[in-house]
């Protein structure tokens, strides 16, 4: 297994953001990443610096709209400022923690390049690979970003897959702590797609928009959503419970493809989430997904605890490999 990365996502550092009113230390630093390549370094996997992908492959995903206003006032922001939403609808970020930077443009766009180069990695025969991208991806709907997530690296993966394999069939599987809202909206119609997520209750966590057992789909997608939403302090028994019902629905969906959005903000010593999952748990977690036969691609999404995250990831992909 070789593990995707793109040192692009060293030019986004923000510093701040607005919650309940209070200006907090923004958590999506890089050395949450950085800990879990060194750590993959020193387990001996491969670190492969990802190619770089066009531009027009974000429009598979994204609006061109919202792609220029981003790059626009990405390149307008002076070095070590910020620029958070005023105008709901005018900005196109849906909430108060995710700072427009001078590098987050040219940071996604690395982090995207991570998860295609993985996929492509999958097209070309391998069998698992691991896209170590941030900024993370799922809030990231069709002309928003949020959540600390600007493009949406698992959505682009499926629709980078399909480009090329285009009967196939794609299952997400996001399991990190608070809900993939942008995920879910792009594919929401599709019936080729299956998004499957775990996550803490929307009525009490971010983004408190979506997430709710009833969105299952509409249109010829209905069906092909599922949330599995849980009350905030779940250990690892009573998860891998949860996970064993999300993974029946995926075996069920036979996909071809595997996407895993990870987010190892539900360890316990993780700040922003509120689960309760210790450094074994993922290596529980790992076992039990892989008993799905597709291919897996592994896409980073939270985890704000360095030395958390390097444990976690390297329990999760020994029981992948």
């Amino acid at each position: 297994m070789n593990v995707y990365y793109d040192k692009r996502h060293l030019f986004h550092v923000p510093m701040k953001e607005l919650e309940n009113g209070e200006w907090i230390e923004n958590p999506d630093k890089p050395d949450r990443i950085e800990s879990i390549r060194n750590a993959f370094e020193k387990e001996g996997f491969l670190i492969v610096e990802s190619r770089e992908y066009n531009v027009p492959n974000l429009f598979h995903v994204h609006d061109p709209v919202y792609v220029n206003w981003l790059r626009e006032k990405s390149e307008s922001i002076e070095v070590d400022r910020e620029y958070f939403p005023e105008v709901f609808g005018y900005d196109m970020l849906f909430d108060t923690g995710t700072p427009i930077t001078r590098g987050c443009y040219v940071s996604a766009l690395g982090s995207v390049s991570t998860v295609l180069s993985s996929t492509q990695a999958i097209l070309e025969g391998q069998k698992l690979a691991y896209a170590l991208c941030r900024p993370p991806g799922h809030h990231a709907g069709i002309s928003t970003g949020g959540g600390y997530c600007y493009f949406n690296n698992a959505a682009l993966a499926a629709k980078y897959y399909q480009k090329y394999m285009e009967d196939y069939f794609v299952a997400i599987l996001d399991i990190d702590f608070h809900h993939g809202n942008g995920t879910q909206e792009i594919f929401y119609h599709d019936d080729t797609v299956l998004y499957v997520s775990i996550h803490g209750d929307p009525k009490v966590y971010y983004p408190w928009i979506s997430g709710n057992e009833w969105e299952i789909g509409a249109d010829a997608g209905e069906g092909f959503n599922m949330n599995f939403p849980v009350a905030g302090g779940i250990k690892g028994k009573e998860y891998m419970k949860v996970l064993n019902k999300a993974l029946q629905e995926v075996d069920d969906f036979s996909p071809n493809v595997l996407i895993v959005s990870f987010g190892i903000d539900t360890h316990e010593e993780d700040h922003v989430g509120h689960f309760s999952l210790q450094d074994e748990d993922y290596l529980s977690m790992g076992k039990l997904i892989s008993q799905i036969a597709a291919s897996k691609i592994i896409v980073q999404e939270g985890g704000y605890n360095p030395a958390a995250n390097a444990r976690a990831a390297i329990k999760f992909i020994r029981a992948l490999t």
